[in-house]
């Protein structure tokens, strides 16, 4: 039985371990750092906390794309930032001017690809004047977009959880 031995020269064998290094390092170029952009992101929710409990409809709403839109616990509909800011200043003006607004906990966040992730932020509110002495648990989700190098809220929805719900 005769074995046929093909030696590859070292340059192509360099060559290619060059080709799949490079290859490699691509692919992870494209990985989020999501260690990063978790960082960024509970900031971002932590300036959302903070603007709401200045009662700061501009600050708030410059949490939000140009293009965002929001439900909240009612249903109602806000489509774009200045719908949203609209809306924000009308309620911080009335029932939510003495509003205590929590983050509890940021229950995860998913990346669909680097610039986009899905967020669910446990949440709640005490002070709304419509309901006097209650406290109100919610769970948001939230879809988060990256352009020009920020994390801003592109969309997201706000659910008022009942009691024994956790």
């Amino acid at each position: 039985m005769f074995v046929v031995l093909y030696i590859i020269p070292m340059k192509k064998i360099t060559s290619l371990i060059l080709l799949i290094w490079l290859c490699s390092i691509s692919v992870l170029a494209q990985q989020p750092d999501t260690a990063s952009n978790n960082a960024v992101i509970r900031q971002m929710i932590k300036n959302y906390e903070d603007a709401w409990n200045s009662h700061n409809p501009e600050k708030l709403a410059a949490n939000y794309t140009s293009d965002a839109t929001w439900v909240n616990w009612f249903g109602a509909y806000y489509k774009g930032r200045d719908d949203i800011f609209r809306h924000y200043k009308q309620v911080h003006n009335t029932y939510f001017k003495n509003t205590q607004y929590y983050t509890r906990a940021v229950e995860d966040i998913t990346y669909l690809n680097q610039d986009l992730a899905v967020v669910h932020v446990r949440t709640g509110l005490a002070g709304d004047e419509r309901y006097p002495g209650q406290t109100f648990e919610f769970r948001r989700m939230i879809v988060v977009v990256k352009r020009d190098g920020e994390w801003k809220i592109f969309a997201g929805q706000n659910a008022r959880l009942e009691k024994g719900i956790n």
